[in-house]
């Protein structure tokens, strides 16, 4: 244990990493939140301490470690101004991966299709010399690239909604290279209304979404199958919960007493959400302490970090996939979530407020997707026109 005016700072398991107790509580646990921080000498020698951020915000010792790294690689030189303008978007890239890494995030896939589709183009091009005529004639190339094999859902190139999640994790990555100091600039894969490099535009809104026939159908076929995947899928559609919020859920994020799911959810922040019993109890019955995941790779122990291939096998044996290659019509395992929204909208016991706060949405235009689902919002309003129509002057 180290002190600091007056402060108590207690060591991990990484040299220089340190956390100190908050007089906060973690919503999660209930415990003293911790504040994780990394002890450094300037070149007299003179100690400082720099904090990295909370338990409870995300950060870990281990994401304390690749800060602290990250600071002493810069401060030695490892990136300096004299380098910057050198600094390419792959060493933005594997920066920007091992902290990902190190956070915990899901990365192996977007990782998996920038090496498959831009790292050849972008990897050796250093940052200042990424121009928006480059990025247009790489978006030209991919939209007419064929994949290696069809797609179940009918696709036979890469959509624009992939395409932008590509040109999105070079974003992620150069935006990350901009906070840790490593380069300075503007990021070139930034676009902006007007401006001459635009992402691809892409209308991902969901139409398609299950009756409660077809879902009944789908939850018996997937239990056939697999425990674990039907108990995922109707996690989802009972609460709404994202695919990667429900491979990050761990015993310790369950609050059976309240009936509350602490979720991980976009960006680091943790929601509370609210589960019926029935789904608490299937949660309970696997058994799992503390920090351990719910579900499992099989044999592994390591969270599950994707949806099974047998998802779609059952789609496709029940035929609930009529899209014919269009994705605001395609079934995938977000429909389930896109259905939880729907039927709460159909109810009509909901406000579009109520349901922005259930779908954790962070603006109310993200809600107003459903809002013509909701009973008498538009339709029974003509009838002020034809009342006024009618009307005897």
């Amino acid at each position: 244990m180290a002190t600091h005016e007056g402060r108590k700072f207690y060591k991990t398991k990484f040299e220089g990493v340190f956390y100190r107790l908050s007089s906060r509580r973690d919503p999660r646990t209930g415990e003293l939140d911790r504040i994780y921080c990394f002890s450094w000498q300037d070149a007299q020698g003179k100690g400082h301490w720099k904090t990295v951020g909370r338990h409870s915000q995300g950060e870990r010792a281990q994401t304390a470690k690749v800060a602290r790294a990250e600071f002493l690689a810069r401060i030695a030189g490892g990136i300096n101004p004299a380098r910057k303008n050198t600094v390419t978007v792959g060493d933005a890239v594997e920066a920007y991966v091992t902290w990902a890494r190190a956070e915990g995030k899901h990365i192996s896939q977007p990782l998996e299709q920038y090496d498959r589709h831009l790292r050849a183009s972008l990897h050796a091009v250093p940052i200042s010399a990424v121009t928006p005529a480059m990025l247009t004639t790489i978006k030209g190339r991919l939209e007419s690239t064929p994949l290696a094999r069809r797609r179940s859902d009918g696709h036979a190139r890469l959509s624009p909604q992939s395409i932008a999640h590509l040109f999105a994790f070079a974003r992620r990555a150069v935006n990350r290279a901009l906070a840790t100091g490593c380069w300075e600039g503007t990021n070139p894969f930034s676009s902006r209304q007007g401006g001459a490099w635009q992402m691809p535009r892409v209308d991902n809104r969901r139409v398609r979404f299950f009756t409660p026939a077809e879902a009944a159908g789908l939850l018996a076929n997937l239990a056939r199958r697999s425990r674990q995947l039907h108990d995922m899928a109707l996690l989802s559609l009972k609460t709404g919960l994202r695919a990667t919020e429900i491979f990050k859920l761990r015993a310790q994020d369950i609050d059976a007493h309240a009936g509350i799911l602490h979720v991980t959810s976009k960006g680091g922040r943790i929601d509370s959400v609210p589960a019926p019993q029935d789904v608490i109890d299937m949660l309970l019955a696997y058994g799992r302490h503390g920090g351990e995941p719910i579900f499992q790779e099989r044999g592994t122990g390591q969270p599950v970090k994707r949806i099974s291939d047998a998802f779609r096998r059952a789609v496709d044996e029940l035929g609930l996939d009529t899209s014919g290659g269009n994705s605001r019509y395609a079934v995938t395992f977000h429909t389930l979530r896109h259905t939880f929204a729907s039927w709460l909208a159909q109810s009509g016991k909901v406000t579009l407020l109520e349901l922005q706060k259930l779908m954790r949405h962070e603006s109310l235009a993200m809600t107003q997707r459903y809002a013509h689902l909701i009973p008498g919002q538009e339709r029974s309003k003509l009838a002020i026109i034809d009342n006024l129509l009618t009307e005897k002057h």
